[in-house]
């Protein structure tokens, strides 16, 4: 079996070290960042304003797409790191901790808050509300059909049809879960689009590179002791 016991206390090994190294994310997030620049300014033909509607198709923009894909994982560990930071109080790096033990408030922030982007920016693109709901369908009649008895379901075919029942629930849940999640989803794909634009993604880029460096490398932050 996949889960077996002993590959947990690896698991949780990985996870406890992201949770010490958000100076070593925060500079991965740097290098997704760049590849946002790249791959939106040769998608928009311009570093500021959309010069051109249909995206020129090249081997260099598939692997900065690749790359920007792979920003998914980067987003997750980014988003447990910043998390765990917080929670914790745990120092971006080993080199900071031995000068300050205690967390750097704003590398935790913009740690979660690219990490968000960096999870929907690769699928803002797809129903991603009618998948959740499909899904949340499918599970929802699958457990009802391994939990309702016997003899509910006789006493319910004596109404309407189990089977027919079933698929009206598995529509009702689909369009409301799709309805809500397509109203909650717009603000962090709202703040993707936004971190992603040229720009900004520059700014995110600069920052990643020297804070990682300066967290990393020296055990100091841009912003120490702001917040």
């Amino acid at each position: 079996m996949i889960f077996q016991t002993e590959y947990w206390p690896y698991v949780l090994a990985f996870f406890t070290w992201v949770s010490e190294s958000a100076g070593i994310f925060v500079l991965i997030s740097g290098v997704i960042a760049l590849t946002w620049l790249g791959f939106e300014r040769k998608r928009r033909g311009s570093f500021f304003k959309r010069k051109s509607e249909a995206e020129k198709t090249s081997v260099v923009s598939k692997l900065l797409r690749l790359i920007s894909y792979s920003g998914v994982i980067v987003g997750v560990l980014d988003i447990w790191a910043g998390a765990m930071g917080l929670i914790l109080d745990i120092p971006p790096s080993f080199k900071y901790g031995a000068i300050t033990p205690h967390a750097d408030h704003f590398t935790c922030i913009f740690l979660i808050v690219v990490g968000i982007a960096m999870f929907f920016k690769p699928v803002k693109d797809l129903p991603l509300s009618s998948i959740l709901g499909l899904i949340a369908a499918s599970a929802t009649v699958f457990i009802l059909a391994l939990i309702v008895p016997n003899s509910a379901v006789e006493w319910i075919a004596g109404w309407i049809n189990p089977k027919l029942l079933l698929i009206i629930i598995f529509i009702i849940i689909t369009a409301m879960v799709a309805i809500i999640a397509k109203f909650f989803l717009r603000v962090p794909q709202a703040i993707s689009k936004f971190l992603s634009w040229p720009p900004v993604a520059f700014v995110i880029m600069i920052f990643g590179f020297v804070q990682g460096i300066l967290l990393w490398g020296f055990g100091i932050s841009i912003f120490m002791n702001i917040l």
